[in-house]
């Protein structure tokens, strides 16, 4: 990923959102969320690298391809939730992204919960 293409980016469009607050303040948000996706696009294109990774790790090691799915999923839960907080508290509805957050943090919970539950059965295994 080339973080100075995302640097310039969120620059532009933090300046961007900056102008467009003093002359036509209704498109400064506007501004603000295009320079968002841009960057998330970014972001997600770079990310597939790391899938791979993780998926050779997963074929070296044989391990359980689902708990390799839970932990994606977890981690996208967590950055999805975090940019839509962030998103929220750019247009001044800060109580939408908190409960935003908390949905997320259950979300995370319920994923987690199949590796908590194979952990804890991997661990009394080894204590019988």
């Amino acid at each position: 990923m080339d973080i100075v293409k995302v640097i310039g980016i969120g620059i532009v469009g933090a300046v961007s959102a900056l102008i467009l607050r003093h002359t036509r303040s209704e498109y400064a948000p506007m501004a603000v969320i295009a320079a968002g996706i841009v960057i998330l696009i970014i972001t997600l294109s770079a990310l597939s690298d790391v899938i791979v990774a993780f998926e050779e790790i997963v074929d070296k090691t044989n391990l359980n391809r689902s708990l390799f799915t839970s932990l994606l999923k977890i981690i996208g839960i967590g950055y999805l939730t975090e940019y839509s907080v962030s998103l929220c508290n750019d247009m001044d509805a800060a109580s939408i992204g908190k409960k935003i957050s908390l949905a997320g943090k259950i979300t995370i919970f319920l994923t987690a919960m199949p590796i908590v539950t194979g952990l804890i059965k991997s661990i009394a295994a080894l204590i019988s």
